[in-house]
């Protein structure tokens, strides 16, 4: 695959192309600290020039994650672009250490534990932008892997407008998110499941409910929302125990992660609306899940509110996407309307359009997400008290004209944003 040097904006021409030799600019860690550059000079003078390029370059790819992966004798470099993994530079053993490890610093992460699990981050410029690099990094086999993930703070996706989710379903979040019972947002690693939830948290109205977070929110701002402060020593059935004193209506926690705390979770949930996050392939399987955690369908009939899930679609380069006309029974067996005169697709490889410097030779440019969201209907409860097999539940979201990925994924295809192939690789991926 070949890549150019392009800016991020989808707006820009051929010919306003930056100087690929444009250095990254370090800007002090997340947390507005410096680190001590003087007191590990050998390490700077290895490897900081080579993390500077490396990042300029996976920055000029459009590259949303950076990861480092140790090897027997040397570091393989992966980047992340659209959501898709494509293999990068193959570092020397010792050129790897140095480039991961400056990183470290510059993050202001603990440089000689190479074991432990860490997390920092780091301001930077790059071509006149700010970003945030946020770097985490563990002891695997052959050495420690670093992972990098870029985020651009001016792009804003904190409210479910924002993130592309019209009237109609944001109104039924609202209304889940407010009742008194669980409510659970859940997708694959990656995903943006996290970004998902806070949106929903967001769009909840402050000035009617009393909201407190119990969980980790990670720095996120969420205006009007409040923090609450555990005792020392307090568990999550004590901690909700004290917030439910001061009438706390509406409460975020940690992401759910075993049988456990779902029993926690369902025990107060008759006296609160309880939101939180944890992974799973789409809401059915979510709501499997559940239900093998608690051995009890019923209860999670009674308890659950509803489940929400999203997946994230790469858009269609808008300068070299292709039209084509489709065949009327395609249309039909794929479920678009039989008026859809024209779809879109990325240039076939070894087509001239293939070398767009806009998006870097992909076909793809950016991504959006598509939303699926189990409405806990009366008609539903009585599915999921018996426990009812998949096919089951999805039948009753259809009947409920619940948004589904396939009608969302669908819709995107319809207007030409995205194509087929991409909404079947998503769907393949899980």
């Amino acid at each position: 695959m070949i890549f150019f040097f392009g800016r991020k904006n989808q707006d820009d021409d051929d010919d306003d192309l930056e100087d690929e030799s444009e250095e990254v600019k370090f800007q002090g860690t997340l947390g507005g600290g410096q680190p001590d550059l003087a007191s590990n000079e050998k390490l700077v003078e290895a490897g900081l020039e080579r993390a500077k390029e490396l990042l300029a370059d996976a920055l000029a790819r459009r590259a949303a994650a950076m990861r480092f992966d140790p090897r027997a004798d040397r570091y393989l470099m992966t980047l992340v672009i659209d959501g898709v993994p494509f293999a990068a530079d193959r570092l020397q053993k010792q050129e790897g250490l140095a480039v991961t490890q400056v990183l470290k610093l510059l993050a202001g992460m603990n440089i000689k534990d190479r074991r432990n699990p860490q997390k920092g981050g780091m301001q930077i410029e790059f071509r006149e932008k700010k970003y945030e690099l946020r770097l985490s990094s563990v002891g695997v086999e052959g050495g420690e892997r670093v992972m990098v993930r870029v985020f651009d703070p001016s792009i804003k996706l904190e409210t479910l407008s924002e993130m592309g989710m019209d009237e109609e379903l944001r109104n039924k979040l609202r209304a889940a998110g407010t009742h008194k019972g669980l409510f659970f947002v859940v997708g694959p690693p990656g995903s943006g499941t996290s970004t998902t939830f806070y949106a929903v948290l967001r769009g909840l109205d402050p000035y009617l409910h009393q909201i407190f977070t119990l969980g980790d929110t990670d720095g996120r701002k969420l205006d009007n929302i409040t923090p609450f402060k555990s005792n020392e020593g307090d568990d999550l059935d004590m901690s909700l125990t004290r917030v439910l004193r001061v009438d706390g209506d509406i409460l975020q926690v940690d992401p759910l992660k075993d049988a456990a705390m779902l029993e926690t979770l369902i025990k107060y949930s008759e006296n609160a609306s309880i939101l939180t996050e944890f992974p799973a392939r789409d809401v059915i399987s979510g709501l499997q899940q559940l239900i093998a955690w608690s051995k009890d369908p019923e209860a999670i009939s009674k308890s659950v509110n509803g489940l929400l899930s999203q997946k994230l679609l790469r858009l269609l380069c808008t300068k070299c996407k292709q039209a084509f006309k489709p065949n009327p029974q395609f249309l039909k067996r794929v479920g678009l309307p039989e008026t859809t005169s024209l779809l879109y697709r990325p240039p076939a490889p070894d087509d001239e359009s293939a070398a767009c410097r806009k998006c870097g030779g992909t076909g793809y440019l950016g991504r959006k997400g598509i939303y699926e969201f189990l409405e806990m209907t009366d008609e539903m409860r009585a599915l999921v008290a018996k426990n009812a097999d998949p096919a089951e539940i999805r039948a009753q979201m259809k009947k409920d004209n619940a948004v589904t990925f396939q009608k969302d994924g669908l819709r995107l295809i319809a207007t030409g944003e995205t194509s087929l192939d991409e909404l079947q690789r998503v769907f393949k991926a899980g």
